[in-house]
């Protein structure tokens, strides 16, 4: 079946409710946007913005700066509770939008008029029987921002959903051409006491353009970026934790550019840090503290980032009340405070509830914190990285510079509940180096590509009938023959691309079995893929045969998460019900055997009863809880070039290597700063290495199995919340591509050589 671009006739749509997106207060008219707003619009959706009429882009455009600030604040603090966008929003078309949330719904008319601006204000610093107060949380002109934001909110049906549902023609946007090199963009950053600084993220981006390249300075204290676009503007931002942002604009031309900066120290910097280091923070000196943490680590990191959970502080009923409300939401499906009161709670949190919330308070309450925070740049190989990121937001929503964990880590994670944010579940790169995006949560594409030199977004459909809402999808590789294939597990198929060519199909597998949401390829041609329905829990697609084989699962009923296939044409998949550890599914037999895992790095059971362990297995799933001990493999890797096997721990902090000939099992310990920073997904690359994505790290790791060191890179952005990654050649050279889940955004990651780095230096003219 031929690929088609966006858009279809769509029946369903998840709404992002009132404050996600809204027009302003008392006016229908759509509002105008800069022209460098309208072409990030075009380059971002892949499609021409008046097509949609009034935005979400438009709204936050029409915002004054203390408005769109409170914006911010709105979507980091309360779009949680009050704005759920994963509530069941089913019948757009028809006008059954259901844009019920967990806290009431907030717009301008809860703020209109003094008595009720008044009271809104008094629930926001004071709480009430169900929300915790705010006013250890956030500052008086923070409140006031936040209130004015609300002031501009006037409904919560925004006219782009119903222009989403009647449009049944395809609508693509013209590429913005990429224009000629630029001279090279060069600086030296310093302290402002004249030290020079190492490993400082300096990010450079084109207002209008969807993509941000970002270097890192080396020992010398200098940064080079590689070429960019000659004859446009180009903001510039130096940022290091525990300093003050440097900014700067320049336009480029033929001509070497030296742009350098001063960075000034700042005392209060923990919104700059990551969620492992705001982990790595929490007190562990004492037992109790220890074994606070570990509840807080099973209850609270397999959803939120740290650094997200902690960013406000409550006191202990404030606590109380935060874990009331979480213990009963599913991590996908908020729903209703109905819906939320039918569900079982969460049994650890139910258990632990009174003491976790008053160690909370303790560590992040009104009083004096016993946290204590360390900044971190990277060093050495760590700063030889280019990162380029891509804005990935829903047709329709976001904002340039807004809302991104890029441009300013002093104002804290993002909110990745917001519409325009989660939908990077995955990607990869083809053998051009651009980026292909799953989109798990889109309904208006299937897949995404990314033009790696503008950004520029070309949206993909594949549906089974013209009339059809289009396939989601999850998982995305690039096989050796530079196909793509992604899941398409809500129809439970199989979906690929030439890129190339632009040809595509959807492969069923046999009648009775379903494709699921996690894919992989093996070095014998094989596309593996884990099945959604009974206890067929692998599949393999002989691409040359086009033949599929079925395993069913050795464990009944037991759950499945991730799926590999390694150099021998073997398939792997993990499973945290009822036992922690690996499926393997033998080609050659057509057998499917448990393979259980060694004991996790970082196994702190010994600081819980035997009561309290039974009460952690009763949640043992992978997203959202964990307990202690366990290894938790959630997207395994493999060599496809050997029978080895890795497989990252997500809660149980090593790294599992495997080979299925000699059974030999070794796990590596994370090097420090990854320890608890939830490992999601492995790839190997064509040499061997290993790479891996840290989740609350916003990190990714080389390891390299020869000589069992670690290299880390650090990402531009904060509050990624990455899952997937793939370590692919383009050009001859290791490049990854990746997702950011929470930060909405894809990135395609390059490495210099020290080498290479030294001959640019050499090679840029310096006044």
């Amino acid at each position: 079946m031929a690929m088609k671009p966006l858009l279809v006739l769509l029946g369903v749509f998840i709404l992002p409710v009132a404050g996600a997106l809204a027009q302003p207060a008392g006016s229908a008219a759509t509002p105008d946007v800069p022209a460098d707003v309208e072409e990030w619009m075009r380059t971002a959706w892949g499609m021409e913005p008046e097509t949609l009429g009034s935005t979400d882009t438009h709204f936050l455009s029409s915002l004054s700066d203390t408005e769109r600030q409170g914006a911010f604040l709105f979507k980091q603090r309360c779009n949680t509770c009050h704005y759920s966008t994963m509530s069941d929003t089913r019948g757009a078309g028809a006008g059954l939008v259901d844009a019920a949330s967990l806290g009431p719904a907030l717009s301008r008319t809860s703020v209109e008029g003094e008595d009720r601006e008044k009271v809104a204000r008094q629930h926001i610093i004071e709480g009430s029987a169900r929300m915790p107060a705010f006013k250890y949380a956030l500052e008086a002109e923070q409140i006031d921002a936040i209130v004015a934001f609300m002031k501009q909110v006037d409904t919560l049906r925004p006219p782009v959903v119903d222009r989403l549902a009647e449009l049944s023609s395809t609508d693509d946007a013209e590429p913005v051409p990429l224009g000629e090199a630029a001279g090279p963009l060069w600086g030296t950053v310093t302290s402002a006491s004249g030290e020079t600084l190492e490993g400082v993220t300096v990010s450079a981006r084109s207002p209008g353009r969807n993509l941000t390249t970002s270097v890192f300075t080396d020992s010398d204290g200098e940064y080079f970026f590689p070429p960019l676009e000659s004859g446009r503007p180009y903001k510039v931002w130096a940022q290091a934790q525990a300093f003050e942002a440097g900014r700067a604009e320049v336009e480029l031309g033929q001509a070497a550019e030296r742009q350098n900066f001063s960075l000034t120290s700042i005392a209060d910097f923990e919104n700059q840090l990551t969620g492992a280091q705001w982990y790595e923070a929490l007190p562990d000196a004492t037992r109790e503290d220890r074994r606070m943490k570990e509840v807080f680590r099973a209850a609270c990191m397999g959803c939120h980032p740290q650094n997200f959970t902690l960013i406000s502080r409550f006191d202990e009923a404030g606590w109380g009340n935060i874990i009331d409300v979480m213990s009963r939401m599913h991590p996908y499906r908020y729903g209703t405070p109905a819906a939320a009161a039918r569900r079982q709670p969460n049994a650890i949190m139910v258990h632990f509830r009174d003491e976790l919330a008053a160690w909370l308070a303790k560590v992040r309450g009104p009083g004096p914190s016993p946290m204590t925070f360390t900044a971190r740049r990277p060093t050495g190989d760590s700063s030889l990285m280019i990162a380029r990121e891509y804005d990935a937001p829903e047709p329709g929503f976001g904002l340039p510079f807004f809302n991104d964990g890029n441009t300013d880590w002093s104002q804290g994670p993002v909110d990745f509940m917001d519409e325009s944010k989660h939908h990077a579940m995955n990607a990869t790169l083809d053998e051009d180096g651009h980026v292909w995006m799953a989109d798990m949560f889109n309904i208006t594409r299937t897949v995404v590509r990314y033009d790696w030199r503008t950004g520029h977004a070309t949206n993909f459909v594949l549906s089974e009938e013209p009339e059809d809402a289009p396939a989601n999808s999850h998982d995305i590789i690039r096989d050796a023959d530079g196909v793509v294939w992604f899941d398409m597990s809500n129809i439970g198929a199989l979906g690929r691309i030439n890129p190339r060519t632009g040809q595509s199909s959807i492969i069923r597998p046999p009648e009775g079995s379903r494709v699921g949401p996690w894919i992989g390829d093996d070095g014998l041609g094989g596309i593996w893929t884990a099945g959604a329905i009974n206890d067929i829990k692998a599949m393999r697609y002989d691409t040359a045969t086009r033949e599929w084989v079925l395993f069913e699962n050795p464990i009944p009923n037991a759950s499945n998460y991730g799926m590999t296939g390694d150099g021998a044409g073997n398939g792997w998949w993990s499973t945290a019900i009822p036992r922690d550890g690996l499926m393997k599914a033998d080609l050659q037999t057509g057998e499917a055997t448990f393979v259980p895992l060694p004991d996790a790095v970082n196994d702190r059971s010994d600081l819980f009863t035997a009561e309290e362990m039974a009460v952690f297995a009763d949640r043992l799933t992978f997203y959202g809880y964990g307990r202690p001990g366990s290894v938790a493999i959630r997207k395994p890797g493999a060599d496809p070039a050997s029978t080895t096997f890795w497989g990252c721990s997500w809660y149980g902090g090593g790294l599992l290597k495997l080979d299925s000939r000699s059974d030999l099992e070794v796990m590596y310990p994370f090097p420090p700063q990854h320890e608890d920073g939830n490992c999601y997904e492995t790839s190997i690359d064509e040499d061997g290495m290993v790479w891996l994505p840290f989740t609350h790290g916003d990190a990714v790791a080389k390891f390299d199995p020869n000589t069992e060191e670690w290299t880390s890179y650090f990402l531009p952005t904060i509050g990624t919340k990455t899952h997937g990654l793939q370590a692919v050649t383009v050009n001859g050279r290791t490049e990854i591509g990746m997702g950011y889940l929470g930060a909405g955004k894809v990135a395609k990651l390059q490495f210099r050589t020290r080498e290479e780095l030294d001959r640019l230096k050499a090679e840029t003219a310096r006044p």
